[in-house]
């Protein structure tokens, strides 16, 4: 076996140890970079010489011919991935249905001094107020601004609200444009590691860039992610593919009568169906649309829910004062009805309505006190029944008992023929109610984050004690390699000198 035999092992020790060296260095320089995940150089001893043949020389053993790296390995976990991913999906749903619902709780505010219940509260004690005093035109005005104020309360937290979802359907259009971006750099990526891996080679650094996407879109969406032979990724969101490959489908929002975005494929226009992450807890806030076939499943109606509540909570209580109110009689009541046969006049009720509101709107959208009133409060029908006297005239003003009816309302059981949502419960006990939902809902997301932010947490460090890069680990693996380098280059000296005495000292002795 000739020394050039041994240069060659020797040249291989150095380009593999430097290579080792190269890598260690590419470990430390992105120990702090998201997503990187740590490589290790697989060294193995490349083929020896030479095979055993019929011809070959009966010396002892097969020489070795030295080292060389046969793959540069991702130190991987996929089964931690697949984890990370699943909870990303619910961490991203909880985390949008708890900024909602943190949003929903400010407007309504609920219980405080400046909260919807309050104003109503003030309401009531304004016709008690009138009950003792009805003929009183500053009590009057007390219960005609209370009317306003409540009125005002319930319009400007329904317009919050409204604005609210217009708002939480904005994101959604977000979203959608993220899932597009994030799909067609996937895609992108596919294409270019396909392109490195037919070649033999590892894109480790790319399948590092492409797997931390996969983790930013499994918290927007719910994807399934499969793996073929060439290291591409497929993703399907809602049975139907969004990556395939270097091909991807794009996702787009259409508008409905009502304005709000259906999240569809460009393609063919058909439903996405999201089941969890960011986007779906966004739909679940929204609410759907107006087209019923939008989606196979049903969405949580959260605004939409607290918009109906409050649109019966101001049906219910506009149609039930309303109903009283029509029953009596105001300090302008003059209308009476006297006939020959009976020539003690009959009182007839003023009829007039104490909140209207605009016919093609709801309660809650355009609810008032009646113009009529706010124009003279006198107009306010505190009176049951009005007492005339001999010559026809009226001579009692001072009759509050209509005024008590309505203040009882406080107390009454609803019937749901005024809207079924408030059956059986008084109408401060049914916002309360409504109140208390939100509230416990808001304390599940806010758990719920905070359970899955742990989860997630704990997840990441395992995924880091594998797949992270470790300083301590890395100068030790530098200082092997190098301490090798050092030794390969020793060799290669060993052999020089031997070559050396061959070629120039060989034969010399004795000349």
């Amino acid at each position: 076996m000739s020394n050039f035999f041994s240069l060659e092992i020797g040249r291989r020790a150095i380009l593999t140890h430097q290579t080792a060296l190269s890598i260690t260095g590419h470990n430390i320089a992105n120990a702090d970079t998201p997503g990187y995940t740590r490589q290790v150089p697989e060294i193995v001893t490349t083929r020896p010489w030479h095979a055993p043949s019929l011809t070959a020389s009966g010396k002892a053993g097969q020489l070795g011919t030295g080292v060389d790296i046969a793959a540069i390995n991702r130190i991987r976990d996929e089964f931690i991935d697949a984890q990370i991913r699943h909870e990303n999906q619910a961490e991203g749903y909880w985390a949008a249905m708890q900024e909602t619902l943190s949003q929903i709780e400010v407007f309504i505010n609920e219980p405080s001094e400046s909260g919807l219940r309050t104003v109503m509260d003030m309401f009531w004690e304004s016709w008690q107020d009138l009950v003792a005093n009805p003929e009183s035109e500053a009590v009057r005005t007390v219960t005609l601004q209370r009317g306003m104020a409540l009125a005002d309360a319930i319009k400007y937290t329904y317009q919050q609200l409204t604005d609210l979802r217009l708002d939480v359907n904005s994101q959604i259009t977000v979203k959608v444009d993220e899932v597009n971006s994030l799909a067609l750099q996937i895609a992108d990526l596919n294409r270019q590691i396909m392109a490195i891996s037919v070649a033999g080679k590892q894109a480790n650094d790319l399948m590092d860039k492409r797997d931390l996407l996969i983790d930013q879109l499994s918290r927007i969406a719910d994807v399934t992610i499969k793996t073929d032979r060439y290291n591409m990724v497929s993703l399907q969101l809602g049975g139907s593919m969004l990556v395939d490959g270097g091909q991807w489908n794009q996702l787009a929002t259409i508008k409905d009568a009502n304005g709000m975005d259906m999240v569809v494929w460009k393609d063919n226009q058909v439903a996405v169906i999201v089941k969890n992450g960011e986007l779906r807890g966004l739909l679940d806030a929204r609410g759907k649309t107006s087209n019923s076939e939008e989606v196979s499943f049903a969405y949580k109606e959260i605004i939409p829910g607290m918009i109906d509540d409050l649109n019966a909570l101001a049906e219910t209580l506009a149609e039930r004062i309303n109903e009283v109110h029509k029953q009596g009689y105001s300090l302008n009541n003059k209308t009476s009805i006297a006939t020959p046969a009976n020539p003690s006049p009959v009182a007839v009720p003023d009829g007039t309505d104490f909140f209207v509101k605009e016919a093609s709107k709801s309660w809650a959208a355009s609810m008032q006190v009646n113009q009529i009133i706010q124009d003279d409060v006198k107009n306010i029908a505190a009176a049951a029944a009005p007492v005339w006297g001999e010559d026809g005239l009226r001579t009692n003003f001072g009759d509050g008992k209509n005024a008590l009816k309505i203040a009882q309302l406080k107390h009454d059981l609803n019937n749901p023929w005024v809207n079924p949502k408030v059956h059986n419960m008084t109408i401060d006990d049914f916002w309360r109610s409504a109140a208390a939902d939100i509230g416990v809902l808001s304390q599940e997301a806010q758990r719920m984050v905070l359970n899955q932010g742990e989860l997630l947490n704990e997840l990441e460090n395992k995924r880091q004690s594998v797949s992270g890069v470790s300083l301590d680990e890395e100068m030790i693996n530098m200082v092997k390699f190098q301490h090798a380098y050092n030794g390969a280059s020793r060799y290669i000296t060993a052999i020089d000198e031997a070559l050396d005495v061959v070629i120039n000292r060989m034969g010399l002795v004795g000349r």
